[in-house]
């Protein structure tokens, strides 16, 4: 599950954590990766700032394995957060590192959902394509259109669908 939009500050962590979260306490095991890589705050909405040791990019640059950079929570043993690199440019980013860490956490996941940038930063694309074979994605609206002007063009087919079931409000004309 990707959890997305065009334009910063939306909600789009607020949303992957609460998501992630509720998801877990329903007994799945989820794990939920910040890829706002520069800018990470997923680990502050869980509670874990302090307890971020390894992130995404040691783990795609192989200085740890991916056990050692998961956070479990510590209320909710079904819940693991892979962060953000804080101190890493996203130009480091691989597609095919992307791909073997969101394939091993597919593997040891039930559900795996990813807190994205904004589209509003080039190397999102990146990301995207690694995600977007993803089974669902949520997309983000602000009600000012001139914040969707990036999210028209974003590469994921799946916009504002969830399992093929739109997400938005029906008494609302979407942007697009």
């Amino acid at each position: 599950m990707v959890i997305t939009s065009g334009k910063g500050g939306v909600g789009k962590t607020t949303v992957a954590a609460s998501f992630a979260y509720g998801l877990a306490a329903r007994g799945h095991k989820t794990c939920v990766v910040d890829f706002d890589i520069g800018l990470r705050n997923l680990d502050l909405h869980l509670g874990a700032e302090r307890r971020v040791i390894f992130d995404f990019v040691n783990v795609m640059m192989g200085e740890c394995n991916l056990n050692q950079a998961l956070i479990k929570d510590r209320r909710n043993p079904n819940l693991h957060l892979l962060a953000a690199s804080q101190t890493r440019d996203k130009d480091v980013l691989t597609l095919e590192g992307t791909e073997r860490i969101l394939g091993q956490l597919k593997q040891e996941s039930e559900y795996v959902a990813l807190d994205s940038p904004a589209w509003i930063e080039a190397g999102a694309r990146l990301r995207a394509g690694a995600t977007a074979r993803e089974t669902a994605s949520i997309a983000l609206t602000h009600t000012e259109n001139r914040k969707h002007e990036n999210t028209k063009k974003a590469p994921l087919g799946g916009w504002g669908l969830a399992n093929g079931t739109e997400m938005r409000d029906p008494g609302r004309t979407p942007f697009w």
